[in-house]
């Protein structure tokens, strides 16, 4: 009873703390932001799609003015999915993307109480970091400006993970929490890619402490945990690499990377805007003040109190920090260019999503000295909540039905970078007719439009070509009276085109796996049904755990 007391108290106390910030969201209407509605779309589009059992979702064939076009099979879909949860219950698609943008906060300050009471080992410490963690400028820019629904979900996954590593450390070989951090950093996968690669850093560092201390056991358990997350994401991690070279995205970047790299004086100024970083008026790089003297402040206490438990842990997290706040600057251009996965990566300031959690984290030092720094910790605390709550709301508030948005037919994405190769005259509208005779006015009946099938039948008087106005993508496949029957996507706007006999024709279109999609869902699944098993094998040591 007392432990589940707790529990409903640092509930409150996290709701309570988040409230100022996440206000705006109770409010009616949504707000523009850089993708905030467009995660709208996106919920709207992924509903048409699981609807008709496309699962996993990869081909959206209502957007791009229902000429369709693969976008699950490359933007992360978890967020998505977990909205799907909340559109089942009624709530619908703009109040869906609200609550989980809500909950994105509460549930980062939870994850970050936990891992820092665990980690500094008080309570105190706990809500000190967590506070620090959900008032970041850059958290801030994510909610109220980007609009980045996957980034501000994976700040809640970033304390987890590395709680788990700390648990792999002290437990060796610990199935329990080997399988938990596994999920853990799929999740992250899923949640946002590129918030996955950059906190595989943290990985890569903890992986070079693990050498350095010659613990061999440790590095082999995290490795295979990170082997378990790569299977149980198969399903969208593999497809996403090896059809990359299909889309204008392996041609053309979305952005000049060079432009968004950080100077030190924009870390340290304060700018607050709605525009991009190139803007006049858009966001700044800031660290954020009270964040700069946390760093600060401790790493000349750990100068005189480096051979303490909570000093060594202090220094990891400090040269982390600095490790990979080197990316941040343009002479680490090289890095980008030539290294795997970073340099799929366009804008290295989204690195301050994860140097600022290891600053939030770094606070919880101050509490394990003496009343002097405890008393700067909590100052901090409030000092970083003063300088940014005035900052946390949207540029203007916009009231518009669910229908503004299951309506709306674009890409979503910035440059239509995803769209395939073969694609040379981009949609401007919606075409007149679904499927047309190129060659001839006889009659075609439509039969069933669904995400993932489109049937239609004609009777012919001649051979005929027939084009269906969607843009073919490995996967779609024809078949005219039951027969498997070849596609042809070479013309301008690389739609599909069937030749079909004269006579009686019923034709069926049906986005299908290929074998390599196939395989990759079999990886997850098999991956799945392993980690489901162990859990039910262990599941005492789970639950007392």
């Amino acid at each position: 009873m007392k432990q589940f007391k707790n529990i409903v108290v640092i509930l409150l106390i996290s709701f309570v703390i988040s409230l100022p910030l996440i206000l705006p969201y109770f409010k009616s209407g949504y707000f523009p932001t850089h993708d905030g509605e467009w995660a709208v779309v996106r919920l709207s589009e992924m509903y048409r799609e699981f609807k008709s059992f496309e699962i996993p979702a990869r081909y959206s064939t209502y957007l791009n003015f229902q000429y369709g076009y693969p976008l699950f099979n490359f933007t992360y879909p978890l967020p998505y999915y977990l909205g799907l949860v909340f559109v089942f219950l009624k709530l619908g698609f703009i109040t869906s993307i609200k609550i989980l943008f809500a909950l994105s906060v509460v549930l980062s300050f939870l994850s970050m109480f936990f891992l820092a009471k665990n980690l500094w080992k008080n309570n105190l410490a706990g809500f000190i970091c967590a506070t620090l963690y959900i008032y970041i400028p850059y958290h801030i820019v994510d909610l109220y400006v980007r609009g980045s629904l996957g980034e501000s979900l994976s700040f809640v996954l970033f304390p987890l993970i590395l709680l788990w590593i700390k648990k792999i450390y002290e437990k060796p070989n610990s199935i329990p929490d080997i399988l938990i951090f596994g999920i853990l950093y799929c999740l992250l996968m899923l949640m946002h890619n590129i918030m996955a690669v950059l906190f595989g850093l943290v990985l890569l560092l903890v992986s070079f402490f693990a050498i350095f201390k010659k613990n061999i056991s440790f590095l082999l358990n995290l490795i295979f945990s990170i082997v378990l997350s790569l299977c149980l994401a198969a399903f969208f991690w593999i497809p996403a690499f090896a059809e990359k070279n299909l889309i204008l995205l392996s041609k053309v970047p979305i952005a000049d990377r060079s432009q968004y790299f950080v100077s030190l004086s924009d870390l340290i100024t304060p700018k607050w805007g709605y525009g991009t970083p190139t803007d006049i008026n858009g966001f700044g790089y800031q660290i954020g003040l009270p964040y700069i003297l946390v760093f600060i402040t401790v790493f000349f206490l750990v100068l005189f109190r480096f051979n303490s438990r909570d000093s060594r842990i202090a220094i990891y997290l400090i040269l982390s920090t600095l490790a990979i706040s080197i990316l941040l600057f343009s002479f680490s251009s090289v890095i980008w260019s030539n290294v795997p996965l970073i340099s799929e990566i366009n804008y290295p300031w989204t690195l301050l999503a994860v140097i600022t959690f290891l600053i939030s984290l770094l606070a919880g030092y101050l509490t394990t000295i003496d009343k002097r720094f405890i008393a700067m910790s909590i100052f901090l605390a409030i000092f970083a909540f003063v300088l940014v709550i005035p900052h946390a709301k949207p540029q203007s508030i916009i009231v518009r039905e669910d229908s503004f948005y299951t309506t709306n037919q674009a890409t979503t994405t910035s440059s239509n970078e995803l769209m395939p190769l073969w694609v040379k005259t981009m949609p401007r509208q919606q075409a007149s007719e679904k499927v047309e005779i190129l060659d001839g006015n006889e009659k075609i009946i439509l039969s069933q439009t669904l995400a993932n099938k489109i049937s239609f039948s004609t009777f012919l008087e001649k051979e005929r070509t027939v084009q269906v106005n969607l843009i073919y993508y490995p996967g779609w496949n024809a078949y005219v009276n039951g027969i498997s029957t070849k596609i042809d996507y070479d013309n301008p706007r690389g739609v599909i085109r069937l030749r079909l006999n004269k006579g009686s024709n019923d034709v069926s279109l049906r986005f299908e796996e290929t074998p390599l999609r196939s395989l990759s869902n079999f990886i997850s699944i098999i991956s799945f049904i392993v980690t489901t098993i162990l859990f039910w094998v262990y599941r005492k040591k789970i639950w007392n755990h």
